[in-house]
């Protein structure tokens, strides 16, 4: 009889430990690619993996050297405000985020110093902590990444595709830039909208 209490609570045990892993597996964070140039702001999303209900969330920024956030706030099916204690995210809701394959829960705006080199760098996510809507605690062990490029600043304010000049190419790019959601902050604002494209058309008229 003591066997076999032995060999059901060592098989709950394995059962718990496996669905535990499954957990870690399917629900985690991990932050979007981006691409940005040396001296300018960029954009970068949280994506929420997630298969079961999440009421809440936190995780460290692991950011390369030259790069700073600037701000961060709730994005698309996150409507609780992201609060920041230094490079530490976190946020929570009374409402749980629905179960999905993928979802943008916030923004982060990064600055990328005019001293970082041209090239390809690591964003990292790590010590990440969510809570399901049925109170259970899911960890991650392992960074979760995505990369930012950094292009060379142009010479020319408004040269968006490095080529030098400054014309239609460069509005074309602009509003591909606004349709995926990414950045090319021209005022200075920290936004990448309507004004950005007005400045473009303003640089343009003043070269001709």
């Amino acid at each position: 009889m003591k066997r076999r209490f032995l060999f059901m609570l060592l098989a709950a045990l394995t059962c718990v430990g496996a669905n535990a892993a499954l957990l870690k597996a399917n629900n985690y964070l991990k932050p979007s690619d981006a691409t940005g140039t040396a001296g300018k702001t960029v954009e970068v999303s949280v994506l929420m993996y997630n298969n079961v209900n999440i009421i809440n969330w936190k995780t460290n920024l692991v950011l390369p050297n030259g790069v700073t956030l600037v701000k961060a706030e709730a994005a698309e099916k996150w409507t609780e405000e992201v609060k920041v204690n230094g490079n530490e995210l976190f946020s929570e809701t009374e409402t749980a985020v629905a179960a999905s394959t993928q979802a943008v829960v916030a923004k982060l705006t990064l600055q990328i110093d005019a001293s970082v080199a041209a090239g390809t760098y690591n964003i990292a996510f790590s010590g990440t902590v969510m809570t399901s809507d049925d109170s259970k605690t899911i960890t991650q062990d392992d960074n979760r990444t995505g990369t930012l490029t950094v292009e060379e600043a142009s010479t020319k304010e408004g040269d968006l595709t490095g080529d030098n000049e400054v014309n239609a190419a460069d509005i074309q790019k602009l509003l591909n830039i606004i349709a995926a959601g990414g950045s090319a902050d021209l005022t200075g604002d920290g936004e990448t909208n309507a004004a950005d494209i007005q400045k473009l058309l303003n640089i343009i008229a003043s070269n001709n």
